[in-house]
């Protein structure tokens, strides 16, 4: 199968206090449609950075972003902007900075695609939102909102405007082991329906094990989670790896 989302040797840094930090160095990781990826590592290691580079948010140093043809590090601003409104859907845990109306912002990416006018997209995001079973709170206000909603919301936005790879960071972290795995089975429906990828980072193990491969992040660096590099993979039986190995269909 062709690979939705394929980072090749991307490499990303800053300055910061007058000395140059790399934050991404030689990262390669491929995400195929209906697969579910999750990198996991501590907060503040660079997350955050690493899948800002994959949804064409940032613009890495060195290496290539490619989603299927389309390389996004060659893309203009307002080309990047456009695919995401459309084809990648960025979900960040947004803490209390939304000031606006839940409806508003789930609708957001929609108005970014310029696919649709202000009450169609406002159908969609309300549908949305009924999806994930919280439509009563859709002209609440983000901090009017307990965390298991917030989690619900931002994967409303997230499947809003139907994407092909969706990109969440830390989204459901922190919930504790019920509400993790509840937030993971119906992540895998709304993949199952839509046959998007999925690339989602977290600093929470419990949080991965809806996934099918997962690579921990440190100093910058990717390692695959896997039987054969037994990290944590030693003490943790991947259900997503469990589903692949199932079908026949594992990736490496």
């Amino acid at each position: 199968m062709a690979e939705l989302l394929s980072l090749r040797g991307v490499g990303k840094g800053y300055r910061r206090g007058g000395r140059w930090q790399r934050v991404l160095v030689d990262v390669s990781l491929d995400v195929d449609p209906g697969e579910l990826v999750a990198v996991v590592g501590s907060r503040a290691e660079g997350k955050t950075t690493l899948l800002e580079v994959a949804a064409g948010l940032r613009i890495p140093d060195e290496g290539e972003v490619w989603l299927g043809e389309i390389d996004l590090a060659c893309c203009s601003d307002t080309e990047r902007s456009r695919r995401l409104g459309g084809e990648i859907a960025w979900v960040h845990h947004e803490g209390t900075g939304v000031k606006f109306e839940v409806v508003d912002y789930v609708r957001l990416p929609l108005a970014m695609g310029r696919r649709h006018g202000r009450r169609a997209a406002e159908r969609l995001a309300l549908d949305a939102l009924e999806r994930v079973g919280v439509a009563d709170c859709a002209h609440q206000c983000w901090e009017e909102l307990s965390n298991w909603d917030r989690v619900l919301v931002g994967l409303a936005r997230g499947v809003v405007g139907k994407p092909r790879l969706m990109i969440l960071d830390d989204v459901g972290d922190g919930l504790g082991m019920r509400k993790t795995r509840e937030a993971g089975e119906l992540l895998q429906g709304l993949v199952s329906e839509l046959g998007c990828g999925v690339l989602m980072s977290t600093s929470d193990l419990e949080a991965t094990l809806v996934a099918d491969r997962v690579w921990s992040f440190e100093r910058g660096r990717l390692k695959l989670m896997s039987d054969q590099n037994r990290t944590h993979a030693d003490v943790i039986d991947f259900p997503g790896a469990r589903r692949s190995r199932a079908s026949g269909g594992a990736s490496s």
